[in-house]
């Protein structure tokens, strides 16, 4: 998780551990560094009871997990980066449908036409047109 600006950010961590991830990024506009928290499931939960998601999409795959940079299919993805988007659904008990693994449009895994699939790894069920 990032944010540019002031206000609380759960779990923040300190300049030196963000540069040691590779997490250092800058806002496009104001050109600020952006400060850098681990993923929140907490947060998630409370966002998904809120507004009444449906679906998640799930953005930066890559930086927490370097395997997945460019990947374009969920078979591309390593057993770790599975159980991250796993787990997210678990707790927040929403579809993640879209997963970002990379900074070009292409970079994308699109599970849209999955209706259901009880958990990552099950033969998923395919909408028919």
């Amino acid at each position: 998780m990032t944010r540019v600006g002031e206000g609380p950010l759960e779990g923040q961590l300190d300049r030196d551990e963000v540069a040691r991830r590779g997490w250092t990024e800058f806002g496009t506009v104001t050109g600020r560094e952006r400060r850098a928290a681990p993923f929140d499931f907490k947060l998630a939960k409370r966002a998904v009871q809120l507004n009444g998601a449906t679906q998640i999409a799930l953005t930066k795959l890559d930086v927490l997990f370097p395997s997945a940079k460019g990947a374009r299919h969920l078979e591309d993805l390593d057993k770790p980066a599975k159980a991250f988007v796993s787990k997210i659904e678990n707790e927040t008990g929403v579809k993640v449908t879209l997963i970002g693994t990379g900074p070009n449009e292409e970079d994308l895994i699109d599970l849209r036409a999955i209706v259901s699939s009880p958990r990552l790894g099950t033969a998923p069920i395919v909408r028919q047109n």
